[in-house]
């Protein structure tokens, strides 16, 4: 089917913006999520459009000791922090949450399921956002982006048993804010 990944970083290298372009449209979703969890969904587009952008500019870099994804993650993350201290810095009004144009699409007999589902994603999303970040990004890497402990381990530097207990911590914050019970499956 498609070109696998390393073939089409050697591509990406050597200048073939194709090849970057396919790689960009594999890793959009996953990038979008992880700097979701970090600066939030408004300015999230933007972290991932410059985490892109400094991947294409330091794609020479790459020496690909570690999977394509892992390398870029790294990079959504630094960016995304970068993006926290400068917004930091900005004076900002408070704004009301927006509402999604796109939102308006669905039938009336599909309102009041759309509705729990949608308050329910709601309150997990909102509840995710409190989690301090050292538990909230190997949650995030772990579920949203469907990450191996190891991978998360190699993208937050931090050992592979650590990325467990902090994924199983945040699971159970999260439980608890959420008024859950871990317990169930005893």
């Amino acid at each position: 089917m498609g070109m696998d990944e390393m073939e089409l970083v050697r591509r990406a290298k050597s200048g073939d913006t194709a090849a970057f372009e396919t790689l960009v449209h594999r890793y959009w979703a996953k990038a979008y999520r992880l700097a979701e969890s970090i600066v939030g969904s408004t300015d999230a587009g933007d972290v991932v459009v410059e985490a892109f952008v400094q991947a294409w500019r330091s794609l020479q870099n790459f020496r690909q000791q570690s999977s394509f994804g892992t390398w870029l993650f790294r990079i959504v993350i630094n960016q995304a922090k970068q993006w926290q201290r400068k917004a930091a810095s900005w004076v900002t009004e408070p704004l009301e949450e927006e509402i999604c144009a796109s939102d308006e699409t669905f039938s009336f007999r599909d309102i009041e399921a759309i509705a729990c589902e949608r308050d329910w994603q709601h309150r997990v999303k909102v509840a995710v956002q409190k989690l301090p970040e050292h538990l909230r990004l190997p949650l995030v890497l772990r579920f949203w982006d469907e990450l191996s402990y190891p991978e998360i381990a190699q993208i937050l530097g931090i050992k592979e048993s650590t990325a467990r207990m902090r994924v199983f911590a945040a699971l159970k914050m999260l439980a608890a804010m959420l008024g859950l019970s871990l317990d169930r499956r005893r």
